[in-house]
């Protein structure tokens, strides 16, 4: 099964995602605008 791409700002809301979706997800940090 593919996994759905999500983009955050900052690497602090990416392991908070990361620890409340799990493993169907890639969460990735954009660090910054």
């Amino acid at each position: 099964m593919a996994k759905s791409l999500i983009i955050v700002e900052s690497p602090a809301k990416t392991r908070t995602l990361r620890n409340f979706l799990g493993a169907d997800y890639t969460i990735e940090a954009s660090m910054g605008h």
